[in-house]
This record gives C-alpha cells, sequence and structure tokens, in this order.
C-alpha cells in the first residue's frame, strides 16, 4: 500500500483478510508518531519502520511524496523482506520523479 502521511490511500494491493481502511489509520498513526519521535529527539526525518508482532510485520519506507507500507507474515525473514521493501521503494520513487 502507498499511503499519504494523512493515511489517505494512493494505491492499495492487500490480501483479502485485510481492510484497507484500517491499515490506512494505522499506518497514518505509526507514521506520524515516530516522524514525531524522532524530531523531538533531534534524529532527522523518518526513512523507515518495522514493527514486529505476534503474528507478522508492518515495514513503512518514506517516499518523499509519501509512504510505502508493507504486511508480511511472521515466517518471512526480515533481512530479505527489508530488501525487496527498500527495492522497491526506490522503484515508485523513480516512478515519481519521471511524472
Amino acid at each position: 500500500m502507498v499511503v499519504t502521511k494523512d493515511g489517505v490511500v494512493v494505491a492499495e494491493s492487500l490480501g483479502p483478510d485485510l481492510r484497507k481502511e484500517v491499515v490506512a489509520a494505522v499506518s497514518s498513526h505509526m507514521i506520524q508518531v515516530s516522524a514525531r519521535s524522532l524530531e523531538d529527539l533531534g534524529r532527522g526525518t523518518l526513512e523507515r519502520v518495522a514493527l514486529t508482532s505476534a503474528h507478522g510485520r508492518m515495514v513503512f519506507v518514506n517516499l518523499d511524496v509519501g509512504y510505502l507500507v508493507v504486511i508480511t507474515k511472521m515466517e518471512m525473514k526480515l533481512g530479505q523482506v527489508l530488501i525487496e521493501v527498500e527495492s522497491a521503494a526506490r522503484k515508485i520513487k523513480q516512478l515519481h520523479s519521471r511524472i
């Protein structure tokens, strides 16, 4: 999913068990809280956040014009997920720069 900082869905391709409104709302909240926290700590802008739960992960990547949100199952290796997510984020940024 690609969302704006405010949770507006730009594009999505979620599994049938995920509701885009809920994912967008959770994503917006996590992005805003994380970005504000980093700013308050003087650590710069949010680049990437990875959350791990008992059942899976959510990864948020700053695209400058929005955020890429990826939801995975727990079985997926975090290192491989991050490689794939960063690759996808680069491709989205390149596509956006051509528009």
